[in-house]
């Protein structure tokens, strides 16, 4: 039910679905239709702001932080690629960098072995499981079968934390383990790890690059990929929200 509930919120939350529902409010309300349009302008000029989505996505980041040690298990969360049934491919997205500094970190000796977290979080599932295909991508990059741990049965991060926990309890007691995500979403990832029983240290990754140059275009020209900035941003906070309060 609650997987349900969090489908219908995420759409929702969508900076798009508010254009669009404001848009429909203005049709409607014939008497307000300047406010809203005005209001509509407001928000969508917010939201296509390239320099304020970066801003407030870095502030929501964790911090990198240099590791110490080294580890038993790396834990890589899916949501880093997609299948393309049509021509069989496996499409990676922004977020891959969990999964090559995961190959990097387990050659440099700091993790032992890669534990690859994601089944399916579609509403409607199409029988595609991240977690294998995050697998047979690492075993094409010569990482040994034997060092790679599958939990493909998760459809969100929640499930992520308590199916993968599950399994380290079970095979690697007493271990030391390393959570690897994107740097936007490893606050919500750690605190359900933290929920399922476990403290654990991470690795962020796909930071928000801090290099950019302040132009005249990306302090106030609108930029469509701001939107999608906002978009991941707010779904972080709403699910972190929900999280802490619910579980």
């Amino acid at each position: 039910m609650f997987y349900l509930f969090s489908k219908i919120l995420v759409f929702l939350i969508k900076p798009t679905t508010w254009l669009i529902l404001l848009i429909i409010a203005a049709i409607i309300f014939k008497t307000n239709r300047k406010k809203i349009l005005i209001t509509t302008l407001f928000i969508f000029y917010i939201l296509t702001n390239s320099f304020l989505a970066d801003s407030c996505s870095k502030i929501w980041e964790s911090k990198r932080i240099k590791l110490k040690k080294n580890y038993d298990v790396g834990i890589v969360l899916g949501g880093v690629s997609n299948y393309d049934s049509k021509k069989q491919l496996h499409n990676f997205n922004k977020h891959v960098d969990r999964l090559i500094y995961a190959e990097q970190l387990y050659r440099q000796g700091k993790i032992k072995k890669i534990l690859l977290s994601g089944g399916n979080g579609m509403l409607f599932n199409n029988g595609y499981k991240e977690a294998e295909s995050m697998k047979n991508h690492l075993l094409k990059n010569n990482i040994p079968p034997q060092d790679i741990i599958i939990e493909n049965t998760s459809r969100n991060t929640k499930e992520n934390a308590f199916n993968s926990v599950k399994i380290l309890n079970k095979n690697f007691k007493e271990g030391d383990f390393l959570l690897i995500t994107s740097a936007i979403h490893m606050k919500r990832a750690k605190l359900c790890f933290n929920k399922a029983g476990i403290d654990i240290d991470y690795f962020a990754t796909d930071y928000t690059n801090s290099n950019t140059k302040i132009r005249l275009d990306y302090l106030f020209i609108p930029q469509s990929g701001a939107i999608e900035v906002w978009e991941e941003l707010i779904h972080e906070l709403f699910g972190y929200i929900s999280y802490r309060l619910f579980f």
